[in-house]
């Protein structure tokens, strides 16, 4: 039975698919991850003259700066909970690369088994300079027998040997194809296997696309607040009132 060893290529290839959307989200991240810093809003005392003082900007409403303070803290919570989301779909990509089912893994049975014929040819070979040996001492007892003493008892030696040799053959054959036939049926599996995404790449795929989506909603709603909240003035007794729930 051939060895084709040519049908591992395909591991390498196959491989790459199973987390191809970590790299497309990691960069979405980063284009998320560079929202402008939100700027506190400026409080002034609540004087007669701060309109004026403010080169003609408008003093916020209080329901404007209740607007503005809930959605603050709203951007607040939402990025602590896609942190916590992305700081997870680190910690699961990182078992899915090493996961008995990740391309590595995949790879590593294959491999393993790959190990296995190539312990067996080692010991086939072994075996095959014995009867090489066998052969040379029989060929010289051939051309020396007539002279021998005791030669028939040395050519019953020489048969035992023969015939455990070739039940040792037999059995090293044996074991090779059998190591063999496993090797071809795990390159097949894994072949199968990195064909498509699993279940679990594919569900990791799907949350890390949709935390993508969630950060750009984050990002747009943070350049809400500091276009529409971040540079202007409000009265402190008006927050003071907001805060008390008034």
């Amino acid at each position: 039975m051939t060895i084709k060893l040519h049908r591992i290529v395909s591991l390498a290839i196959a491989g790459a698919v199973s987390l191809g959307a970590v790299q497309a989200h990691a960069q979405t991240q980063g284009q998320a991850g560079k929202a402008p810093a939100a700027k506190p809003a400026k409080s002034l005392p609540a004087t007669d003259d701060a309109k004026r003082r403010g080169k003609g900007d408008r003093i916020m409403t209080k329901d404007e700066l209740r607007t503005c303070m809930r959605l603050k803290e709203s951007n607040d919570s939402g990025m602590a909970e896609i942190e916590r989301r992305q700081a997870q779909l680190d910690k699961e990509r990182e078992e899915l690369a090493n996961a008995p089912d990740s391309s590595a893994g995949i790879r590593a049975a294959v491999d393993e088994k790959l190990a296995a014929v190539k312990q067996a040819d080692a010991a086939y070979g072994e075996h095959g300079k014995a009867i090489q040996d066998w052969n040379e001492r029989m060929a010289a007892f051939d051309a020396k027998a007539k002279d021998m003493r005791n030669a028939d008892r040395r050519r019953e030696v020489l048969r035992q040997e023969h015939i455990a040799l070739k039940a040792t053959e037999t059995r090293l054959l044996a074991e090779r194809n059998e190591k063999v036939a496993l090797y071809e049926a795990a390159v097949k599996e894994a072949n199968e296997k990195l064909s498509q995404p699993s279940g679990r790449n594919a569900e990791w795929n799907k949350r890390s696309e949709a935390l993508a989506a969630d950060e750009q909603a984050l990002l747009d709603s943070r350049r809400k607040w500091a276009s529409e909240c971040g540079d202007r003035r409000f009265r402190e007794d008006d927050e003071a009132a907001i805060r008390a729930g008034k």
